[in-house]
């Protein structure tokens, strides 16, 4: 139950940063300062839930960090699965949508 809230935690905060209009500034200055990795990273729903993943296990969340003896490692995979996790949602979402 713990691994779905952290999922769907990170896939709204993703979901928010990526397509809302409430960071479409934030969006559209990374976009003009740092195209080709700012601008990457808050415009796609695979590279940042990995960073997303990686902030809500070390301050919140750590799911794997507790099975692991190297808490970087846990820290790592838990922004691994977050990235696939939230991209095959989102994946889901768009063909439901057509």
């Amino acid at each position: 139950m713990e691994l779905l809230v952290f999922l769907l935690i990170a896939y709204g905060i993703t979901n928010i940063m990526v397509f809302s209009t409430i960071f479409e500034k934030w969006r559209n200055f990374w976009v003009r300062v740092s195209p080709n990795f700012f601008g990457n990273l808050f415009t796609c729903m695979m590279c940042l839930p990995f960073w997303v993943g990686v902030l809500l296990s070390y301050f919140a969340f750590p799911i794997s960090g507790r099975y692991l003896d190297s808490m970087l490692l846990g820290i790592f995979l838990d922004g691994c699965l977050t990235s696939g996790s939230v991209w095959l949602i989102h994946t889901l979402q768009e063909k439901l949508e057509k």
